[in-house]
């Protein structure tokens, strides 16, 4: 028996279960409440290296922590390293996936009363933090601060367990993730895997993602790259993304939890959901967007030079792509996007390159 189309209805906004938790428990909420620092809600924040943070006491540092598009798969904290200082020792039980925005300086990560694996980092670098691997960041200037922003699944470990007390305090070793006894493990060339679409870096450490080459993934338009990351065994991960001057990527939406963090040139995106009119976010070098669950965005580069950005995933163990993305062809766009386009890289002299 065929079954023919029907008009859809929501039972309810919110599943009361879910309800009842953030009723009852709010341990994520709560804790992040605790920790003092400037709590960021929304999808957008104009640039990090500029943001205005809080005194951190737990961590030794500044920062502010940005709960984009209400989401609870992953959050992001920025962080500052004041001059000649360090931050806290810290391990945890959840992911984390760092992106230098300024400054420069070093890392330590270890394992108990194993050996210190330390290498540097500036502005551009990539790396995560191997699960539960105590690890500590330092400011090699003693004149400027260091700033960095970071994606985690601490929302999901929040969710799970409750308790800060184990989060930061379990002492189990996972050596899948990072072996202490293995002394070129930050500094070991990564792999290019380019039999998957779009192509996959294998690694621990990206000095900069400004030089990584990148590979054709025109699916989403005509001369755009691309190259997927994977870091420190995680099950997060990362991607880097280029597009030319004088073009714009095709309109998509997908699921939570990612971070898009702008690299180069200027330009804007539009985020809307279905039936909804677009809400513009004009971005440059420092700019983070945060598509929610669902809506779709589209990514316009109006500036003189390509745009490059890298984005920031939740883990695929509670976010996964699974039937791919959707996309809008440019053949089926809104016209109006178009027109508003051109006329944004003519204030700007840039020649439009769409076909």
């Amino acid at each position: 028996m065929a079954v023919t189309a029907a008009k859809v209805s929501k039972e309810f906004e919110v599943h009361p279960y879910v309800q009842f938790m953030n009723d009852r428990y709010r341990a994520y909420r709560r804790f992040l409440e605790q920790e003092g620092l400037p709590i960021l809600d929304g999808s957008y924040v104009r640039d990090v290296r500029t943001l205005e943070l809080g005194g951190w006491e737990r961590r030794g540092g500044r920062g502010a922590y940005l709960t984009f598009s209400d989401q609870m798969v992953a959050d992001a904290y920025v962080a500052e390293i004041l001059p000649g200082r360090s931050l806290r020792p810290q391990h945890q039980l959840f992911e984390e996936i760092v992106l230098v925005v300024s400054g420069r300086g070093a890392t330590s990560i270890w394992q108990g009363d194993g050996p210190r694996r330390s290498f540097e980092w500036q502005r551009g670098s990539l790396f995560a933090i191997p699960l539960n691997a105590w690890h500590e960041h330092f400011n090699a200037s003693g004149t400027e601060p260091a700033r960095f922003v970071a994606l985690t699944s601490q929302p999901v470990a929040f969710e799970l367990y409750r308790d800060p007390g184990f989060i930061f305090g379990c002492d189990h070793v996972f050596r899948d993730r990072f072996d202490p006894d293995d002394a070129e493990f930050f500094n070991r060339p990564g792999q290019y895997l380019t039999e998957y679409y779009g192509g996959i870096l294998h690694t621990n450490f990206i000095a900069d993602v400004r030089q990584v080459q990148l590979v054709p993934r025109e699916k989403r338009g005509r001369g755009t790259r691309n190259m997927y990351i994977h870091l420190a065994g995680s099950t997060m991960f990362a991607h880097i993304s280029q597009f030319p001057v004088g073009r714009y990527k095709k309109a998509h939406r997908h699921g939570p939890g990612a971070h898009v963090c702008m690299i180069d040139s200027t330009g804007y995106t539009l985020m809307w959901k279905e039936g909804e009119e677009p809400t513009r976010y004009d971005w440059a070098e420092g700019s983070i967007i945060c598509p929610p669950a669902g809506s779709w965005h589209q990514h316009y580069n109006t500036g003189p030079e390509p745009c490059r950005f890298v984005a920031l995933h939740a883990s695929v163990a509670v976010q996964r792509e699974e039937g791919g993305i959707e996309q809008i062809d440019f053949e089926h766009e809104d016209s109006a996007l178009r027109r508003m386009y051109e006329e944004e890289c003519a204030k700007n002299g840039v020649a439009v390159a769409m076909d």
